[in-house]
């Protein structure tokens, strides 16, 4: 078999693998519903440093909040007010604190949750390596002799709850940042590595309280539904039906815990519910729900959805003649 047939079989087997991983792929409904199962007004207070760099638990502390800012189920209390409180009433803005401290902090901002910690490490090593230079159809051609610089910050971060004043969360975290330089380049230094490793530890602190005090769905309505893998797709989302129509309601529950309570109530123009469904859910489960409106009158209908008690969604549609 000649060179050219081995590439060619090869590119023919790639595309077909990529062709069948596309098959297998199902799209999210385009609708996203983050549900906190409990209040999370979040504060980040400063963190201790037991490390050598000098600056790092401020930058963790910053690289946190920001995350924590993004997220939609989470409210996170101004850090220059927080500052400025505590400055005032003499309280602990650091490291480990104790239950009367955080309960006091929480009755005086209104916070849920503390967020707070210790750096304990930020190790940098450099070491020699190569770069390449030039490609060529895919491959390196020509490589210069580099230098890899990395990175690695590690930090105790702990979660505590400001009702009971109980530290509920305490793990390790570790972050790395890292890039190669040419040889003959100036570095710029480490600050912008130890921001991205923070920026890792940030990531791991939002998925954390979010998978822990959160619920995280995915849903839309459509015209008709079919199976795709362990999925569903939906054709002509809408939110327009006639009487002749099913409403097809897909469901990816994203992020649940196993066993969760998942109640499904369709909604009459009088407000009424008028017919509902209930399942145990698992995470990463997909559920397809179908509403005959044969008989239905004219008029704006609502399917809801609740968890575990709470509601996930609202979503409004139309029934017309």
């Amino acid at each position: 078999m000649s060179d050219q047939t081995g590439i060619l079989i090869a590119i023919l087997v790639g595309v077909a693998v990529i062709a069948g991983l596309f098959l297998l792929v199902v799209p999210e409904p385009s609708e996203r519903a983050v549900i906190a199962t409990e209040r999370l007004d979040v504060a980040v207070l400063a963190f201790r440093n037991s490390a050598s760099w000098r600056g790092a638990e401020e930058t963790l502390r910053g690289r946190v909040e920001a995350r924590l800012v993004r997220e939609d189920a989470i409210s996170v209390y101004s850090r220059a007010q927080l500052d400025a409180l505590l400055m005032e009433r003499a309280l602990a803005t650091s490291g480990i604190i104790d239950p009367a401290t955080a309960v006091e902090i929480g009755t005086l901002t209104g916070v849920s949750k503390l967020v707070t910690g210790t750096v304990y490490a930020a190790d940098t090593l450099s070491e020699p390596t190569t770069l390449c230079v030039k490609w060529d159809g895919g491959n390196c051609v020509e490589e210069v002799a580099g230098t890899k610089y990395t990175v690695r910050v590690m930090a105790q971060v702990e979660v505590t709850d400001t009702r009971t004043g109980r530290i509920e969360q305490s793990t390790d975290k570790t972050g790395t940042g890292e890039t190669t330089v040419r040889q003959d380049a100036k570095f710029g230094g480490y600050d912008s590595l130890v921001a991205s490793a923070c920026d890792s530890i940030a990531d791991q602190v939002a998925d954390q309280l979010t998978s822990t005090y959160t619920r995280e769905l995915r849903y839309g309505l459509y015209e008709s539904a079919k199976t795709k893998g362990s999925g569903y797709v939906g054709k002509g989302e809408t939110r327009r039906f006639s009487t002749e129509d099913d409403v097809q309601l897909i469901v990816h529950f994203t992020r649940v815990r196993d066993g969760d309570l998942f109640d499904v109530q369709w909604v009459d123009p009088s407000g009424a519910v008028v017919d509902r469904t209930e399942d145990v859910v698992s995470d990463g489960e997909w559920q397809l729900y179908a509403w005959d409106l044969s008989g239905r009158a004219p008029g704006r209908y609502h399917v809801r959805g609740w968890i575990s008690g709470l509601q996930a969604f609202d979503a409004p549609f139309t029934v017309g003649p």
